[in-house]
């Protein structure tokens, strides 16, 4: 089944701010997380898209378009997207450790 959106509805969805780490669900069914780069009527640029993947360990982050070249950001059709919005805080800080190449440290739960 084709789901076909509305094209005033695709226009005029409301998207988080650039600079945004936030939580998009596609219509292939995947959960994507990444930072908004830009935007205009038809796409969403997204930098460094990662999909959320069930692991043993619970939630984890894998690879968007592994062989896609994403240095530029990844342009998303408005009309691919089911539902958009800012990631909960852990997920967001989580996400950021993941892509940032400088790493933080763990909080240490040590008194002192």
């Amino acid at each position: 089944m084709t789901i076909h959106q509305n094209p005033y509805i695709i226009k005029h969805m409301k998207i988080p701010e650039n600079n945004t780490i936030a939580t998009i669900k596609i219509n292939t069914g995947e959960e994507v997380v990444a930072k908004i780069r830009d935007q205009d009527d038809s796409t969403v640029t997204l930098d460094r898209p990662v999909v959320i993947m069930i692991s043993q360990q619970g939630l984890a982050f894998g690879a968007f378009a592994p062989t896609m070249e994403s240095a530029n950001g990844v342009a998303i059709n408005r009309s691919a997207i089911v539902t958009i919005g800012a990631c909960i805080e852990k997920v967001a800080t989580e996400y950021s450790n993941a892509v940032s190449p400088i790493k933080t440290p763990p909080k240490s739960s040590l008194i002192v």
